[in-house]
């Protein structure tokens, strides 16, 4: 059995079985004296031997990741603002559609009106559903984008 060091991700494996890892993409029994303690990010693969990179070289490494987990937090950021939008929107739809049943009782109810019409007029106004939460998330799925 053998130990394999990818040549490009940088992978270690104990113990393999030597064939099943090619010379061309794997380094079979890697001296790692060089690099003990460092995580293989910070490796550098030169052929066959494997060194550690100077600390300039480190610190690049290090803040290259910095700017990546930066801008994916943006991202994420981002995203998070259209849910907010969405949600936004669909409360002001909500709003509207109860301004609108509020109204359309007091359209019902105008000074010629008699008691018995404006009951009638307000009994032909449709109940406004209750909503579930599962309908709040496909609404805020459906509203992603718009």
């Amino acid at each position: 059995m053998a130990n394999a060091l990818n040549r490009t991700t940088r992978e270690f494996l104990r113990s393999v079985h030597e064939p099943a890892y090619p010379a061309i993409d794997w380094i079979i029994n890697p001296d790692l004296s060089a690099v003990v303690g460092y995580a293989s990010k910070y490796w550098v693969i030169t052929g066959d031997a494997v060194s550690l990179m100077d600390q300039a070289a480190r610190d690049a490494v290090d803040a290259a990741e910095l700017v990546a987990r930066r801008d994916s937090e943006a991202s994420q950021l981002t995203n998070l603002e259209g849910v907010l939008r969405a949600f936004m929107l669909i409360v002001l739809d909500e709003f509207n559609a109860h301004a609108n049943k509020t109204n359309s009782m007091l359209d019902a109810m105008d000074a010629s009106t008699s008691l018995a019409d404006m009951k009638t007029r307000i009994g032909q106004i449709a109940d406004y559903p209750l909503r579930t939460e599962e309908q709040l998330r496909n609404s805020i799925r459906n509203r992603l984008g718009s």
